[in-house]
């Protein structure tokens, strides 16, 4: 009886596969700056309002200067106009970031309202630099805000960042000030009144609707050992905030 022959095995390379988990998969982030995690967006509700950040990469000219400001505005008012469910409630520009203070019916409104307005801002800084390509680093990063304070810490910061900005690079920040390059002129919760908006100027900022924005925020401390409450103070100097 004759015995069958011994099957050879040959060692085969693995197969090349588009799926499963391997290292330098996923989306690679846009700039050398990589600071947005990539495993999803907070929760957002109609409820609570966003501290959003959107940092431009290194060729995109100074925003805090009046062209970039009139850029930014443009984009805002557009985006009011275009999406009810999404808003824009403040802003501050810095050298190469902007804060947004912002409200969205959801999730999803939150997505696609930053997806239009990064889509205007971004034609809008390209066509006065007469240039096309990327503008932003990387993805926006929104930090949810579900109480007064951090509401409360978050328009502070916002509103005066520059002066934040200032304290710490070591810098007096001196008198306060409303910041020209924010929405600060629109905002009715400085201590003493504020300077009020010059006659003629049109908001392109959306009034707050969520009660943490429009009141709640009043209730709220600064959470330091000399806790701030109530209206906000120009002179006041914000601690960075989380997120």
């Amino acid at each position: 009886m004759m015995r069958g022959s011994r099957q050879l095995r040959f060692r085969l390379p693995p197969p090349r596969t588009h799926g499963g988990r391997r290292a330098g998969a996923g989306r690679k982030p846009k700039g050398a700056r990589a600071g947005v995690s990539h495993h999803g967006r907070p929760a957002v509700t109609a409820s609570t309002p966003a501290h959003v950040t959107l940092r431009v990469l290194p060729h995109v000219w100074n925003l805090r200067s009046q062209r970039s400001l009139r850029v930014v505005e443009a984009a805002l008012e557009a985006a009011a106009a275009a999406c009810a469910a999404f808003r824009v409630v403040h802003f501050a520009l810095e050298g190469n970031h902007l804060h947004l203070l912002v409200e969205a019916d959801g999730q999803r409104a939150l997505s696609s309202g930053m997806q239009g307005l990064c889509i205007r801002l971004a034609k809008g800084l390209n066509r006065m630099m007469g240039r096309r390509g990327k503008v932003f680093a990387d993805r926006y990063h929104a930090r949810v805000l579900g109480t007064p304070s951090e509401v409360r810490n978050a328009l502070a910061y916002v509103l005066l960042n520059h002066r934040s900005h200032l304290a710490r690079l070591g810098k007096p920040a001196g008198r306060g000030g409303v910041d020209r390059f924010s929405s600060g002129r629109w905002f009715d919760g400085w201590r003493g009144g504020g300077p009020g908006v010059p006659d003629g100027a049109r908001r392109v900022t959306a009034a707050p609707r969520t009660w943490l924005l429009r009141t709640g925020w009043r209730r709220g401390s600064t959470g330091s050992p000399r806790a701030a409450r109530g209206p906000i103070s120009l002179d006041e100097v914000p601690p960075a905030v989380g997120g």
